[in-house]
């Protein structure tokens, strides 16, 4: 799901420690590196939400979020 990224959401994701990065899910291998239902990464591994794209150095500006996300 994907969402506009906004200076709330932000401020929000710091103030309320929000954890929703594939490192923090529990269906997350580590070891694999990859998620063991073989979802794609489309920004979910990116922490913190504002961080810049590894390749363009772009500030991303929407933030994505996996529908199957458990917290570890």
């Amino acid at each position: 799901m994907k969402f506009p990224l906004t200076e709330l959401l932000l401020e929000e994701a710091r103030r309320f420690e929000l954890r929703s990065a594939c490192r923090d899910c529990f269906f997350w291998s580590s070891a694999r590196t990859a998620c063991w239902h073989e979802w794609p990464d489309d920004g979910q591994r990116r922490w913190p939400l504002d961080a810049p794209d590894p390749v363009t150095g772009e500030r991303p500006t929407e933030v994505a979020f996996c529908k199957e996300f458990e917290l570890k």
